[in-house]
């Protein structure tokens, strides 16, 4: 029977963890039912799903086994899996993906389109693999690794005129003048030019 929408009431007593999900030329599959139309989500399901026609995505944290035929692609949360005209294509929400087969992996980044072949997958460009499973993933965040802070160092907190800083607070002198020193033909010699302090390599006044 083939179904334009079908309700989430009417597949939440067939989805689970384990049911079966195929891609058929002219719908999804979803257990025993066919979808061939627009989008619908199964909120209500065991296994939340996104199904349409051509389109199909887990929603939960579990992985989605879908049947192409003689092949299999086991989804990952957040990855869709689509028909196109001559072949299929993944895709997630901006993140970049794996897909592995047989002990190699590709790297896409967001999408990703295939043919299945006798011997596996065909990513084009990507790269091929064998194998009659493949497994796409979202890659995993790369995190930054730990920075460790120096030990503090001895004579710390102790002012002297060659320690630029303080517990990590940059010294800063100021003079104060009611009027401008530098107006006037004594400027050269003025006391204010004298108590500039001088530039050195490394920057200290």
């Amino acid at each position: 029977m083939k179904l334009l929408l079908i309700p989430a009431l009417l597949l939440a007593t067939a989805t689970g963890p384990d049911i079966a999900v195929r891609m058929e030329s002219d719908g999804v599959r979803v257990g025993s039912e066919l979808v061939t139309g627009a989008a619908v989500s199964l909120k209500e399901a065991g296994v939340p799903l996104l199904v349409s026609g051509s389109i199909i995505e887990s929603l939960s944290g579990e992985t989605l086994a879908v049947s192409l035929g003689e092949k299999q692609v086991t989804l990952g949360a957040g990855l869709r899996l689509a028909r196109t005209a001559d072949g299929f294509a993944l895709s997630t929400h901006g993140m970049s993906f794996t897909v592995e087969s047989a002990g190699k992996t590709l790297t896409a980044d967001r999408s990703a389109s295939f043919k299945v072949t006798e011997k596996g997958f065909d990513f084009g460009s990507l790269g091929t693999l064998d194998g009659a499973a493949l497994a796409a993933k979202v890659a995993s965040a790369t995190v930054a690794p730990a920075v460790s802070l120096p030990a503090a160092q001895e004579g710390e907190g102790i002012v002297s005129p060659e320690r630029s800083t303080r517990h990590g607070r940059a010294k800063i002198f100021r003079r104060l003048y009611s009027v401008d020193p530098l107006v006037g033909g004594e400027a050269a010699s003025s006391i204010a030019v004298r108590q500039i302090p001088r530039a050195t390599p490394e920057g200290a006044p």
